[in-house]
């Protein structure tokens, strides 16, 4: 969907109305590659960490006495599970191979045979240490499976996006994310979501001349990025071109999000200003979230001095008394609670 669509802002106003009393909708942009999110990349590492870099299969089998104890333990604190899954596949290097499945069968009924570790369907593969440097991320091998296979490579969003695509959905309950809701191949951004017009609305400057927000200019960057892209891909363009093209698209998708990332160049204006990104329109107390949303001066809400008192337990907090007396909180009157609200209103 283009940044500016003559044909849908004529159905907006149509049917729907000005700005005033719609909040616009969102369109979407199609990547022709995936591209890393940068709020996402640690996390994303992490599960990698924890998966076959080859089969996508948990490093630790799933019917591990560990990992059913972390499991149980967890339960309610999906974030912990995670952490603990993440620990016990730390140390481990090669993928539980399909082979260690089941005892030998000849051997089933045979005492002497020591039973063999019991796997969980893996390819048996080593794996690499995943390392980042920026956005960059390398697979480096200690140990190679092949004479003709490289010892370092780098790692794309598009082969990250094949590994985390192929974990189960039990396993990825294992790991502590539902997979209804938050899988982790939806980490790695394949459609860029292109917030509507008035939230990022174009300033009117002297006369009839229009400024555009800094949004507005990422947005149209990603989109001439998107389509040299996909024009150099159809073109069978050299692969350094290529991979050049994809460099630019993961550069201005991350400082959409976030332009101060350490290590990586701001986005600037004509006028070397740094470019607003979504991140610095949130955070801070100027942003959207203590600037805008969180009460001030209004209705049911007080803030005071926060002082150590040694006459209150370890989970109580005390209240200044003028505003004990006129705090309030809604409360809906039913047959069940008039007479305990008819005695709070004669107590005043």
């Amino acid at each position: 969907m283009p940044i500016f669509n003559v044909h849908y802002l004529l159905i907006f106003n149509v049917l729907i109305g000005n700005m005033t009393e719609c909040c616009g909708h969102f369109g979407h942009i199609e990547l022709a590659k995936p591209v890393f999110h940068v709020g996402f990349v640690t996390k994303a590492i992490k599960i990698l960490r924890c998966v076959c870099f080859y089969c996508s299969k948990l490093l630790v089998s799933p019917t591990h006495p560990k990992v059913k104890e972390i499991v149980m333990k967890s339960k309610g604190q999906q974030r912990k599970r995670l952490a603990f899954i993440y620990d016990l596949c730390k140390g481990k290097n090669i993928c539980e191979g399909g082979d260690e499945l089941d005892i030998n069968k000849d051997n089933v009924n045979d005492p002497n045979m020591p039973p063999k570790k019991q796997g969980h369907g893996g390819c048996g593969r080593y794996q690499p240490t995943i390392r980042r440097v920026g956005l960059d991320l390398t697979a480096e091998w200690k140990h190679v499976n092949e004479d003709s296979q490289e010892k370092k490579i780098p790692l794309t969003a598009e082969r990250v996006h094949e590994v985390l695509k192929h974990i189960t959905d039990e396993e990825v309950v294992i790991m502590g994310m539902d997979p209804k809701f938050a899988r982790p191949d939806w980490m790695v951004l394949t459609v860029l979501p292109v917030p509507p017009l008035p939230v990022r609305p174009a300033i009117v400057m002297f006369g009839s001349m229009r400024n555009q927000d800094d949004l507005t200019h990422k947005l149209s960057d990603i989109i001439k990025c998107n389509n040299e892209l996909i024009r150099n891909e159809q073109s069978g363009a050299a692969t350094h071109i290529i991979a050049e093209n994809i460099r630019m698209l993961q550069y201005h998708v991350t400082t959409l999000v976030d332009n101060d990332m350490p290590g990586l160049p701001r986005a600037m204006q004509k006028s070397g200003k740094p470019l607003k990104s979504i991140k610095a329109r949130l955070k801070g107390k100027e942003g959207r979230i203590r600037g805008n949303l969180m009460g001030k001066r209004v209705d049911f809400s007080a803030r005071t001095v926060i002082t150590p008192d040694p006459n209150l337990r370890i989970d109580e907090v005390g209240v200044p008394r003028t505003i004990a007396q006129n705090m309030t909180f809604p409360e809906i009157v039913t047959p069940f609670n008039i007479d305990h609200m008819l005695e709070l209103v004669r107590r005043g």
